[in-house]
């Protein structure tokens, strides 16, 4: 009887390891998702993000996050553009509303311009790019090199798809856009 009971013991362990071992049906979805955009085009990666940047500064049990969390980071790189300098900028979008609304931007949105020159109708045209944004999208980064969003994975290839068109859309954007330099006016 003993010997059965050690066997037993065995075999769940053993069942469970290999239960471990396997990916999940959100991993899967995660890998098929990320594939997706690869073959697309896409560059994927997961960036550190503080949870000043996140918005998410308390742990489910109340106490406050020091550490880095990675996010999804979609992005379509500029390559092809001309060898102008180009503007860093982010925006960041809060379901519960920016804390000053920054007209005609979305309500949600809060835009951190970098070295985006804000004059004309920069805001104006950013405007319908950013109330066009796919769901699950939390943040923008555009820099020099690359234009692209932090989202919140979900759907299957037909999402990522949206995505794409809307990242494309987001860099001819950013490639119309110039470099505030030190002599230019102050930003709004």
């Amino acid at each position: 009887m003993t010997g059965w009971v050690i066997a037993g013991v065995v075999l769940v362990l053993f069942a469970w390891l290999l239960r471990q071992a396997l990916p999940s049906p959100r991993d899967r979805q995660l890998e098929r998702l990320r594939t997706a955009a690869r073959a697309q085009g896409l560059q994927v990666s997961l960036r550190p993000e503080t949870p000043t940047q996140t918005g998410d500064r308390l742990r489910p049990g109340g106490t406050e996050r020091q550490e880095k969390l990675l996010r999804p980071f979609y992005s379509l790189p500029l390559t092809g553009a001309p060898r102008a300098p180009r503007p860093k900028w982010q925006a960041d979008y809060r379901p519960e509303g920016a804390p000053v609304p920054m007209e005609p931007l979305p309500a949600g949105w809060l835009l951190r311009p970098g070295t985006l020159v804000l004059a004309g109708a920069v805001l104006e045209e950013l405007g319908p790019v950013l109330a066009a944004a796919p769901p699950g999208i939390e943040g923008i980064r555009a820099d020099g090199g690359q234009v692209g969003a932090l989202w919140r994975e979900r759907g299957e290839a037909a999402e990522v798809e949206a995505l794409k068109r809307w990242l494309e859309t987001l860099r001819s954007f950013h490639l119309a856009q110039r470099v505030r330099t030190a002599d230019a006016k102050a930003p709004l």
